[in-house]
């Protein structure tokens, strides 16, 4: 009797310790995994975030950039950690909705190995050529793309990108033929872009906001559903004559499947909270974000309807990573 007594006293202490760890996490420095090298908009996001959040919970959080083949080093390196809450991913559509669909092996599965976490937000991607190009919008570089008959280039930032499949549908769309030219990340692809190198690309508006104010590059259309608040004359896609060329990157935080429940709820509470920071609101607005916070459920919902949707689209049109 006494022995099932202490047993019985043992599973009601570990018990009643989770919700007290739970409550005092973190007590060491948290990590962000980057997919991408600096500069990009999942760079941007982690670090406007952890600056906050480390405010919050006494800790410091480390961004860690890991690119590397599309963004599947770093997931891979994520869904490998311990399920502590002490390593985070900065996912995005590519990494959770792309990739799954077009490399063979990813190393990961989305569903299996990660616990949504929260959705940080949306944005539009901006199509920007060239000042050298004879085009001023959608119509007249279309025009121009079938009368060079594949001369001009576009840039992205990596095969599979969203970038890339946002030209693949507005090539699919328009009839045109013009040459991909992949780059290891946004920031370079902006480079050869402003450097002439390129003549075009779909790029996130954060990344390419900073060189198409400055008339580095002209911008031709937004891809999101309505136009953006900072080039509120560019129209989108669909008021240019391509409905179908809808895209809206998104950007998410997720941890480690099998992380314990009650880090996961906390996790969310701080950065939902960092998220309602004057200062980050005013930083996400600069960059024309559509916030997204929310319950990981919620986040996990759009996951699953984004990866049904882009795993069609890749299926169809047979597109495999490179």
């Amino acid at each position: 009797m006494r022995l099932i007594v202490a047993l019985s006293l043992c599973v009601v202490c570990v018990f009643c310790a989770l919700p007290v760890s739970a409550q005092n996490f973190p007590t060491k420095p948290i990590r962000i995994l980057v997919p991408f090298p600096p500069g990009g908009t999942p760079d941007t996001l982690a670090r406007v975030l952890a600056n906050r959040a480390t405010q919050l919970v006494k800790q410091q959080i480390i961004v860690e950039n890991r690119p590397g083949a599309g963004g599947n080093v770093a997931m891979e390196l994520a869904a490998r950690a311990a399920p502590d809450g002490y390593t985070l991913i900065m996912g995005t559509i590519g990494t959770c909705s792309l990739n799954p669909f077009l490399y063979d092996n990813v190393g990961f599965n989305v569903e299996r190995d990660f616990a949504p976490l929260m959705l940080v937000g949306s944005i539009s991607n901006l199509l920007v050529v060239h000042p050298s190009v004879a085009a001023t919008s959608v119509k007249e570089l279309v025009a121009l793309a079938k009368s060079k008959n594949g001369e001009l280039t576009y840039g992205s930032s990596g095969f599979g990108s969203s970038l890339h499949l946002s030209m693949e549908l507005f090539k699919s769309a328009a009839g045109m033929d013009v040459r991909h030219v992949p780059y290891k990340g946004s920031a370079l692809a902006d480079t050869a872009l402003v450097a002439g190198e390129v003549n075009m690309m779909f790029d996130n508006m954060p990344s390419i906001l900073p060189s198409a104010q400055a008339g580095k590059v002209r911008p031709l259309a937004v891809t999101g559903p309505k136009r953006s608040k900072m080039f509120p004359s560019v129209p989108t896609m669909q008021e240019s004559g391509y409905p179908t060329v809808v895209v809206a990157p998104w950007f998410g935080l997720l941890a480690p499947a099998k992380t314990p429940p009650a880090v996961i709820d906390r996790l969310n509470a701080v950065f939902n909270e960092a998220m309602q920071d004057e200062t980050v609101r005013k930083r996400f607005a600069e960059i024309d974000l559509d916030p997204g916070n929310g319950s990981p459920a919620d986040f996990g919902k759009l996951i699953r309807a984004e990866s049904d949707k882009w795993g069609k689209l890749i299926r169809e049109k047979n597109i495999k990573a490179e």
